[in-house]
């Protein structure tokens, strides 16, 4: 059964909800401001009145801009008996709250609205994060639902692919996509496949052939008629292929979760054991400051210091390289993969690059460089996808002119015909049955042309780096296995649909393989949101940028293997704070339980413990790789 999916964003404009966590952060900080004052020098009775009520009412203003989410997302939790994330900051936020409130009261002790409203500031900023990054990639997945697919019918009527039913006909003109699978019933073109097979050369078509929605017609228009239902088309099932893999967490997400289920519980249960203890001996005051010193201390703000800032380090280093990271989950997963697949066509071959070689006729041997300048003319002449894929027959050539170009007719979905000025006639174009190219001279063969991807001059290096540090690369292709064997990786995937590439990625991790998926297209896209994490390169649809978790800005593949070791150094810097900050709390509870931590104290504590998290988390900006060149040298 399919998906359905839905871009809930939100009634609110995405800038409405920045400018609101822009105000809160400002405010909060000025708060901490006033904090500072209260609660680290000496004030009199009515200043420290005036600072409280100051930090209150920042705190009450800071709560208007941003609780409503926060709330909505307590009560979902409540609702759905989840203790996550939520919870925590909940405590942290009741306990600064309820501290303040009884130093208002009493004069005695800190002040902490404003560690309150900083919790709140970070939860925002957080959720909106991720709100947006999800919220981009379902609107990209909507652009390409049934629904939003135009058919032209052949009386001219435009409709959506949802409603186009099996044996429906329609038109698809020159540099339009084919909206829904289909049987091509009158015409011949040539169709760019590469977004759905992975094939880099544009394919002929005529009557009776199959044609993918996705593909584009490049030179001539074609009815077609369509073989099933409109919102039933492989693009369909590759979007939904989509779309399940996004929902499904990681693995330090669902122990994150696992974790947050007992820790939260946990914190309440030692603050009112807290609370009890100490109010046994009458004294209401010390046990209500040493029950709120628990929830302060517990707060998660070292915790939540340790995965961003390394993240964020690792993303700043990564950038050094050419490398976009699109969230923190990328790079811990980008840490664990111990498998890497490249497609191959636009990912590691250079894009509409072919290294054109033939086989001369016995009748034209020794007359080389004059079928040259005849080629030459004509493919200069014309925009036809094979002019591109031919241009090194002649490039650096020696060629003097023979005759001269009179007229040139484009053949859809087949080639290209020459007239010149002494009669001669010439044909390029593709062979009958064959995707391989030839030419003719007045109905004679001339030369049969074979066209050859260019591999990229940094793959060899990359894989063997990539191998070294112990990963398994292979390849995943549309093309067979002769094109495939110009790329220098020995395990290789051939003739692979996107539902086959799909299928190859569910295999390995069956196997325990945890996989990088690298490619730059629409056949690519299931694979890569099934993976656990994928690269792709910015000159990629946006589509299939937004599904990825990395973007490359150049084709330079000797920046991945830096890249993994740089996620792995963010990860092992994750680990030790996480570490750090979970005896730090256990510590911290403790002392604070037995009445031996004031407040004040907590959150010098929590200060402590975010700037040693801090410091540590930003060694990773300056890091380099064991026996790395410098990116500079290693990019140049």
């Amino acid at each position: 059964m399919k998906q359905r999916i839905d871009c809930d964003c939100g009634d609110e404009a995405p800038a409405s909800v920045w400018w609101r966590i822009g105000a809160g952060a400002f405010l909060a900080m000025n708060a901490m401001v006033m904090g500072l004052a209260v609660n680290g020098s000496e004030v009199t009775i009515e200043e420290r009145l005036t600072l409280e009520l100051s930090i209150l009412c920042v705190a009450v203003a800071v709560f208007g801009l941003l609780a409503k989410e926060f709330v909505e997302a307590v009560w979902q939790a409540f609702k759905l008996k989840r203790l996550g994330i939520e919870l925590l900051f909940l405590l942290g936020i009741a306990g600064s709250l309820g501290a303040s409130v009884v130093s208002l009261q009493t004069q005695k002790g800190g002040t902490y609205a404003d560690v309150a409203s900083m919790l709140l500031v970070i939860y925002s900023l957080g959720r909106q994060v991720g709100a947006y990054g999800k919220a981009r990639v379902l609107r990209s997945l909507a652009d390409w639902a049934p629904d939003q697919r135009m058919v032209r019918r052949l009386s001219g009527e435009l409709v959506t692919a949802a409603v186009v039913k099996t044996g429906d006909r329609f038109r698809v003109l020159p540099g339009e996509a084919v909206p829904v699978d289909a049987w091509i019933v009158a015409g011949s073109a040539y169709f760019h496949e590469a977004t759905l097979t992975g094939e880099s050369f544009a394919k002929s078509r005529t009557v009776g052939d199959l044609v993918s929605a996705g593909t584009f017609l490049m030179d001539a228009s074609v009815d077609c008629e369509a073989v099933g239902k409109g919102s039933e088309a492989e693009l369909d099932q590759i979007r939904d292929l989509v779309s399940a893999g996004l929902a499904v967490p990681g693995r330090e997400q669902r122990l994150a979760m696992a974790v947050l289920r007992w820790f939260g519980p946990v914190v309440i249960l030692v603050s009112l054991g807290t609370l009890f203890a100490h109010s046994r001996n009458g004294d209401w005051a010390t046990a209500l400051f040493c029950s709120l010193s628990v929830l302060v201390i517990a707060c998660p703000c070292a915790l939540g210091f340790a995965t961003p800032l390394a993240v964020w380090s690792a993303i700043s280093r990564l950038r050094e390289l050419g490398i976009l990271a699109r969230s923190g989950e990328a790079i811990e997963k980008l840490a664990e993969i111990d498998t890497v697949v490249f497609d191959k066509t636009g990912t590691l071959t250079l894009p509409e690059e072919y290294e054109a070689s033939w086989q001369v006729s016995p009748n034209w041997r020794g007359r080389e460089n004059e079928l040259r300048f005849l080629l030459r003319e004509a493919e200069s002449a014309s925009h036809h996808p094979i002019a591109t894929a031919l241009r090194s027959l002649w490039e650096g050539q020696p060629i003097e002119a023979s005759t001269t170009l009179e007229s040139i007719r484009l053949l859809a979905g087949v080639g290209i015909e020459a007239r010149f000025a002494d009669g001669r006639l010439l044909f390029a174009g593709a062979r009958h049955q064959s995707r391989e190219l030839e030419v003719r001279l007045d109905g004679e063969l001339a030369a049969e042309i074979t066209l050859k991807e260019i591999c990229e001059g940094s793959v060899p290096e990359a894989v063997f780096d990539l191998e070294a540090a112990g990963l398994k690369v292979m390849l995943s292709t549309g093309d067979g296995a002769e094109r495939a064997s110009a790329i220098p990786i020995g395990e290789q995937f051939v003739r692979q649909s996107p539902i086959d590439k799909h299928g190859a990625i569910e295999k390995l991790q069956k196997r325990g393989n945890k996989v990088l998926f690298v490619g730059d297209g629409l056949n690519d896209i299931a694979a890569m949101a099934w993976s656990e994490t994928s690269l792709t390169l910015s000159t990629s649809v946006e589509l299939v940028r937004d599904v990825s978790g990395f973007v490359m800005l150049h084709q330079n593949w000797r920046a991945l293997p830096e890249a993994i070791e740089i996620a792995r150094a963010a990860r092992r810097t994750i680990r030790r704070n996480i570490g750090f900050s979970l005896a730090y709390n256990a510590v911290g509870i403790t002392l604070a339980a037995l009445g031996w931590l004031h407040p004040v104290a907590a959150a010098l504590l929590m200060l402590a413990s975010s700037l040693t998290v801090i410091l540590d988390s930003m060694r990773l900006m300056d890091w380099e790789a064991p026996g790395k060149a410098k990116p500079a040298e290693s990019l140049s």
